[in-house]
């Protein structure tokens, strides 16, 4: 095996560990001093790899937005009617948030709500990812809903989301799920 091979081997698992850890602690909880112990790497060899704390948290968004097309939009290829696409992105985000890989939330919601009135690369990156995310849901809405909002069934999305996250995580309300699946069916209806 090269080195460059291992190397990025290295930084594939450093991301991986760094996409949960924000997941638990927030991009700003995101730290090389912990992050290298939870991996048993040294800092200095953490550090090698992405120079700045700055750099690791644009680098973790990034992973998670690949994660979240992975996990989420990628296997909705399969789903030919575009009524049941919209509902089945939205079931698989909910169980994304749910049950990922992930220890705690979506990092990239939250470093929508951490970093939404701090100017910066990490801003704009969690910036650009909603966006991206915003994007999709409208062209799914707009493909299962040619006479309807998307805009506003975008927004409502999201926010059903991030209430969804707030009920199961803080909250531990274990009707979560279902509640909001119900809200779900109520807003896409109207």
């Amino acid at each position: 095996m090269t080195d460059l091979a291992k190397g990025d081997r290295t930084r594939s698992r450093i991301l991986d560990e760094a996409v949960d850890l924000a997941s638990v602690q927030g991009l700003g909880g995101l730290t090389i001093g912990p992050l290298a112990e939870r991996l048993g790497l040294s800092k200095s060899g953490l550090f090698a790899h992405f120079q700045s704390k700055e750099a690791l948290q644009i680098e973790t968004l990034d992973r998670a937005a690949t994660l979240f097309r992975q996990d989420v939009t990628e296997p909705l290829r399969a789903v030919a009617d575009r009524r049941e696409r919209l509902r089945a992105f939205f079931e698989r985000w909910i169980a994304w948030l749910d049950d990922s890989r992930l220890s705690g939330g979506c990092p990239i919601l939250a470093a929508a709500v951490e970093f939404d009135d701090v100017p910066g690369p990490v801003h704009d990156t969690a910036a650009r990812h909603l966006a991206e995310l915003q994007r999709l849901i409208v062209k799914f809405a707009r493909a299962a809903r040619p006479d309807g909002d998307p805009d506003a069934l975008a927004a409502a999305m999201i926010g059903l989301a991030m209430s969804h996250l707030v009920r199961t995580r803080l909250l531990g309300d274990r009707q979560a799920r279902a509640v909001t699946m119900r809200a779900f069916d109520a807003v896409a209806a109207s």
